[in-house]
């Protein structure tokens, strides 16, 4: 069994093997100079494969990246360790009010269900993703919709229509949470 630092092993955080194994392979593949730490340059160079490109100036006047970064890294040396990658995980994972930082969280997940490393994930797979984040009722919801933002109708989704998806989704546990209201998803059309 994978213990992390402090002695809490993945059973006390609620994860099962196969998760804990997926999660592991994920920060494997991010880190690239097998140092155990995940650096700017190794989520950028991800986010190259993927075709996505983060933004070079946030609100915060650091690049999105560095942000990603800044909301997970507990000791502040500028990287993710194993330890912060999997509190963010559990913690996005465990989240009901939307509040956790995303951004990092959907970049793993993508890359979970992304098994053969394509750069796509299946019907089926983005199926298990709403399913975990949302729960039956709400996947049930948002099954018509999901690959309506498949934009080459293949019935497979790259990494930006995965972001388009689990965001519309966010933005509707937001507006539950925050009293109705009609969500960015709603208005675009």
């Amino acid at each position: 069994m994978m213990k992390k630092k402090g002695g809490m092993d993945a059973d006390q955080e609620g994860l099962d093997r196969t998760e804990l194994e997926s999660i592991k392979r994920v920060f494997e593949r991010l880190d690239r100079k097998n140092d155990g730490k995940i650096c700017r340059d190794e989520i950028s160079q991800q986010f190259e494969i993927l075709g996505y490109r983060p933004k070079k100036h946030t609100d915060y006047g650091t690049s999105e990246v560095v942000d990603m970064i800044w909301e997970v890294d507990e000791d502040c040396d500028g990287m993710i360790d194993w330890e912060n990658f999997i509190q963010l995980y559990v913690r996005c994972r465990k989240d009901k009010s939307g509040c956790e930082p995303k951004r990092l969280f959907n970049l793993i997940e993508f890359m979970i269900n992304d098994k053969d490393g394509s750069g796509t994930i299946n019907e089926d797979e983005v199926m298990e993703v709403l399913y975990h984040r949302y729960g039956k009722e709400a996947m049930q919801k948002m099954t018509d919709e999901v690959f309506k933002n498949d934009r080459d109708g293949d019935k497979e989704l790259d990494f930006q229509d995965f972001l388009a998806i689990v965001n519309a989704g966010m933005h509707q546990q937001a507006a539950t949470r925050d009293g109705g209201g009609t969500s960015p998803a709603k208005k675009k059309k």
